[in-house]
């Protein structure tokens, strides 16, 4: 009769080499693939809520305390979470105000994109879009937000590169209506337009006011007479 004693050991052994294999990714089955897509997931997830409670409870504190700077301490404690979790996300309090800053510069450039996709004439989308950004500060609630945050950045530096390229977000919506009236330089033309209205912010958000009707139909009819002249 076979003597069947090392067979058990030399599977053993090879089993034992499979199941210490380290996994690569390109080589991962699908399943295993699967598996690591929806832990990365739910770890994203959980890590936008908390990016977004820190974030939402910086401007509330922002807002009660302006002119003064918000703590972080204040802040941790109003978002409910730790200095520990904090500090994984952000290297600093400017760091997280310039993040504030970001995400409410593309909820605007959504907002002024909606506006302008509701309309078809070019000069009508640029005044859809001057109106749209003035309305930053005339409603009280989205004023009161801006001018806090734009204060906040303006004295850490958020002037500079930075800013700057947030705020191109906003004016490269122009680009296209521009382009439709015919001007030969539209993304000069933007920028120019950029700079006239977000001029026109920054002058308010230092006085802490607004602009008032005549001032805002003045801006309108200057930047819609430009898509006028091709």
């Amino acid at each position: 009769m076979a003597r069947s004693g090392p067979a058990p050991r030399a599977a053993h052994g090879t089993l034992a080499a499979m199941e210490s294999t380290r996994l690569e990714w390109d080589a991962a089955p699908a399943s295993v693939r699967a598996a690591v897509d929806r832990a990365l997931h739910r770890h994203q997830r959980d890590a936008l809520d908390e990016l977004g409670q820190i974030l939402d409870a910086a401007l509330r504190v922002a807002v009660r305390v302006a002119p003064a700077e918000p703590r972080v301490s204040d802040i941790v404690a109003e978002a409910g979470t730790s200095n520990q979790t904090f500090y994984r996300y952000f290297a600093g309090k400017n760091e997280l105000m310039h993040a504030v800053m970001e995400r409410g510069v593309l909820r605007v450039r959504s907002y002024l994109g909606y506006q302008m996709a509701k309309q078809t004439d070019p000069a009508d989308q640029i005044a859809a879009w001057v109106q749209g950004l003035l309305t930053q500060l005339t409603l009280p609630e989205v004023a009161i937000q801006s001018i806090a945050i734009s204060r906040l950045t303006l004295r850490s530096g958020g002037s500079g590169p930075g800013r700057a390229t947030l705020d191109d977000q906003l004016g490269e919506l122009l680009v296209a209506p521009l382009a439709a009236a015919g001007r030969p330089r539209p993304e000069l033309d933007a920028r120019a337009m950029l700079d006239v209205v977000i001029g026109a912010l920054e002058r308010h958000v230092a006085a802490g006011t607004g602009p008032d009707a005549a001032e805002r139909e003045y801006l309108i009819t200057f930047c819609t007479a430009v898509a006028g002249q091709a």
